[in-house]
């Protein structure tokens, strides 16, 4: 454990040398010195519950530095209290969120890799939804990142009467980063991005301004209460799970491992299937329980497997992939060519606001005409690809022409 301040040590030191002369008492001391060996009496507790925060979680640097925050604050007192009072109940919402989430996980550090986030955003997703991808709050936010419907527009999910994509894992993830990132360049720091999606961009920059600051410390006094209590201990959440993350994730020690075993075996993979299938075709082509298939892929378990791009991406245990890689055969261009009459294929360069829905409307096509033509493994296409059609002799002499 470290040591105690330094100032502290020498007037304890004094006060209990002087309390231990004869004929002394506390009442023969100085105010000036009472006070302080009062307050150090107060306080000795905190410092204590907050070195063994220190102790116990020792990647609280690296954690407190990837959101912006001075290391420093783990010695605050408002966030000592959080975690000595907090620190069991979380530790089971930890456990509990990881055994829903371990199909998810893979997936989000990839995403934040390519997006160039930090890996510990995933506790934000954590925070939100505990990893349950159905999850819908009160206030009728839905998903992993709990997207309220017209947030989830404003960053491309689509959200209507046939589908809600703030369901789908990969593309509320997506949509997530997007907004974070938006929210970074408006704000510029990690922990004020945290902030602004709890309460709101307004919220925040009312509480900077009232402030006349962005430091973390003071926007999180609970004394002066410049954001909601909500959002003040929403940080805390963050950073008290992924401090226990971090500590889960790097510890020796044999409990420690055991609960890595525990939680986080093989995880599940994503897979591909083309066209119109149902889960339950898939359940039985994988030969495993549908129930556990629905649970790992609740937006197609909720809205069915759509066929209107001709492509979906299923999460599947990972011990059920040499059963998909043995039975599930894919549709062949050549197939599609001789049933729809195709015989030539002429290309595209996708410009900006096309999907794949309006290129195959252009050319008389469907989605997934394209998507076998083009080996796509997702339906996201940028502007400046390149894709080739498959088109009858008819239609390519015609428009040749023009």
């Amino acid at each position: 454990m470290q040591r105690l301040p330094e100032f502290l040590i020498s007037h304890f030191s004094f006060l209990i040398k002087k309390l231990l002369t004869p004929h002394s008492s506390f009442l023969t001391c100085t105010e000036s010195s009472r006070r302080l060996f009062l307050l150090g009496c107060l306080s000795l507790p905190a410092w204590l519950s907050a070195a063994g925060i220190r102790e116990k979680f020792p990647s609280y640097r690296f954690v407190l530095r990837q959101f912006d925050i001075d290391p420093s604050y783990i010695d605050d007192p408002d966030f000592v209290r959080f975690v000595t009072r907090y620190e069991p109940k979380y530790r089971r919402f930890y456990e509990n969120s990881l055994k829903r989430g371990k199909a998810y996980i893979p997936m989000l550090k990839s995403l934040f890799a390519k997006g160039g986030l930090s890996p510990l955003f995933m506790y934000m997703s954590m925070t939100e939804s505990g990893f349950k991808p159905d999850a819908v709050s009160s206030k009728k936010a839905a998903g992993l990142w709990q997207f309220m419907s017209a947030t989830a527009r404003r960053f491309s999910l689509r959200v209507d009467g046939k589908t809600d994509e703030r369901y789908d894992p990969r593309k509320s993830t997506r949509a997530a980063m997007r907004y974070i990132q938006t929210l970074y360049r408006m704000f510029g720091k990690w922990y004020l991005v945290m902030m602004a999606y709890n309460c709101g961009e307004g919220r925040l920059g009312r509480a900077i301004r009232k402030a006349g600051t962005d430091d973390f410390a003071v926007l999180m006094d609970d004394r002066k209460r410049f954001l909601p209590e909500e959002t003040r201990n929403y940080l805390r959440k963050i950073v008290l799970l992924a401090m226990m993350g971090e500590k889960i994730r790097t510890s020796p020690k044999p409990v420690e491992r055991k609960i890595r075993r525990a939680i986080l075996p093989d995880t599940e993979v994503a897979v591909n299937f083309y066209g119109h299938i149902s889960l339950e075709e898939v359940a039985r082509l994988l030969r495993m329980n549908p129930g556990r298939l629905a649970r790992l892929n609740p937006l197609v378990a909720r809205a069915g497997v759509r066929d209107d791009l001709g492509l979906v991406q299923l999460f599947i245990p990972r011990d059920r992939l040499a059963y998909y890689q043995a039975f599930y055969r894919p549709p062949l261009l050549r197939d599609i060519f001789r049933e729809k009459g195709y015989s030539r294929l002429i290309a595209h360069v996708v410009r900006k606001g096309e999907d794949l829905r309006t290129i195959a409307r252009r050319y008389r096509v469907t989605p997934l005409d394209l998507i076998i033509a083009n080996a796509l493994k997702s339906t996201d296409v940028q502007p400046g690809k390149v894709l080739m059609i498959p088109v009858t002799e008819a239609y390519f002499e015609r428009h040749r022409r023009i």
